[in-house]
């Protein structure tokens, strides 16, 4: 049970991108997509933007599984979970402005 909660994170990410990535926004909302200042100029950005980060999204929950596993075995309880997650929410962070500056090498900085 216990290192069902140590993949979950990444099991949950990967599904996301999954879905992201199989089904993505046809149109800008602001609701479900990758929704920055970049991305929802234009169809072209919202495209290409949520193209990319479902692809990175599928990264993160790649990932994620393995740490998850390494931080089971490695570290008491609560490190052993709070160490995926943040490693998790770093690479979010990552993850949303790598994508903004392929927008901005792709289309431009306008």
């Amino acid at each position: 049970m216990m290192l069902f909660l140590h993949l979950l994170p990444g099991l949950f990410v990967l599904l996301i991108g999954f879905i992201l990535y199989s089904k993505p926004p046809k149109r800008i909302n602001w609701i479900w997509g990758f929704r920055t200042h970049y991305s929802m100029r234009d169809e072209k950005n919202w495209h290409e933007g949520n193209r990319y980060y479902a692809k990175f999204i599928l990264a993160i929950g790649f990932i994620s599984l393995p740490v998850g596993l390494v931080c089971y075995y490695t570290l008491p309880l609560l490190p052993s979970l709070l160490v995926p997650i943040g490693i998790m929410l770093l690479l979010f962070m990552l993850s949303i402005y790598v994508t903004n500056e392929h927008l901005k090498r792709k289309f431009g900085d306008y």
